[in-house]
């Protein structure tokens, strides 16, 4: 059936004649209260794609040098989280402008966090002509009395390394009890660190020497893997000591000097490489993306999903309510003399407020 048009008379103010403006049914149904929605819709997606876009471009040409920003990069992934409410309002907006918004908008998530959603890549699980090697970062709270359900996590895992943070003495203890004949090769525990980094490990091990600021945060170790030396290190980045102005900025500071000196003493040197930890950075930080330039996330590599480990539970922060795995801040990292071949999230134990990472990795042979 034909579309009939009907035209209106409208008086011109200016000379007095009329003028035929052509309207089509669509038109003559649209009343001013649903062209104001839809104008009020198309400005709330317009201004949400200009929120976001500001913010990457903050993270881009500022980074952590801005408190408040710092803070806003840990949680950067949940400023996407109204993209669904912005499609309805751009379906609901009918407007040009709404959908190159929400595009952009799109476009900006699947750079930043696409990756991290797709399935590994069959070249990073299929290996190679090399020694395999399964590594786990382990962050098991130093208020942690009871080592039965961290053993049982790491059986479960049945790593070859693991990196311990905030491994107190007597948990050590009780875990050398229960686990020790399976990592008969450990660090030893500092005495003068109330809450320590440790390695524990099937292969020998030599451990090095570390600067004494940052003794009871950064555990350098050589392992023999089957003749062939490898060095890997533990790292525990500063915590924020609190959620003001000045502990914020002294603790990204701190932070950021730990991870220089690790690359500068360790990073760049020739054996092949591995680096774990509790890094207290999400990989929107500016601690992770110094650490990206030169190591592979093995997360990223060979995992699937956001990968978060903290916290491993919910809880409430003064009064207010949040879930459970918010941020990923627990790390495994490699050089290019490995490539990963699986990296996963593990267990939580019941008692920590970290969930552990474990990947699994194999040693490229030597040209």
């Amino acid at each position: 059936m034909p579309i009939v048009y009907h035209t209106s008379d409208t008086y011109n103010t200016t000379g007095g004649e009329r003028d035929h403006a052509i309207c089509g049914p669509e038109d003559q149904m649209t009343t001013p209260k649903t062209s104001r929605l839809r104008l009020i819709a198309s400005g709330l997606v317009l201004l949400y794609t200009l929120l976001v876009i500001g913010w990457a471009a903050a993270h881009r040409f500022v980074g952590d040098r801005f408190w408040l920003l710092a803070l806003a990069n840990a949680f950067a992934v949940y400023l996407f989280a109204p993209l669904p409410s912005a499609a309805l309002l751009t379906v609901l907006a009918r407007r040009r402008a709404a959908w190159i918004a929400l595009s952009t908008a799109l476009l900006l998530f699947f750079g930043l966090f696409g990756g991290d959603l797709m399935p590994p890549s069959p070249i990073a699980r299929a290996g190679a002509n090399g020694t395999e090697l399964t590594a786990m970062t382990y962050n098991v709270l130093f208020t942690t009395t009871d080592a039965t359900p961290i053993a049982a996590n790491i059986q479960s895992n049945d790593p070859d390394l693991v990196a311990f943070q905030e491994l107190t003495p007597a948990l050590a203890q009780q875990l050398e009890q229960q686990i020790g004949t399976r990592y008969p090769f450990r660090t030893p525990v500092h005495a003068g660190c109330h809450a320590d980094v440790a390695i524990w490990s099937r292969f020998p091990l030599q451990v090095e020497d570390v600067d004494p600021d940052v003794l009871c945060r950064v555990r350098p170790v050589v392992v023999d893997l089957g003749g062939r030396p490898v060095r890997v290190v533990d790292v525990h980045g500063w915590p924020f000591t609190s959620l003001r102005r000045e502990g914020v900025e002294q603790s990204l500071a701190w932070r950021q000097e730990q991870i220089e000196l690790v690359i500068d003493q360790f990073v760049l040197r020739p054996e092949p490489f591995i680096l774990l930890g509790d890094l207290n950075s999400t990989p929107m930080h500016e601690v992770y993306q110094t650490l990206a330039v030169h190591l592979v996330d093995t997360f990223r590599e060979a995992g699937w999903g956001l990968g978060h480990t903290y916290p491993a539970t919910g809880g409430r922060l003064r009064g207010i309510p949040y879930p459970d795995r918010m941020v990923r801040i627990d790390h495994v990292f490699h050089s290019e003399d490995w490539r990963a071949e699986a990296a996963w999230v593990g267990e939580w134990d019941g008692s920590s407020d970290h969930l552990p990472v474990v990947a699994r990795l194999r040693l490229l042979s030597a040209d």
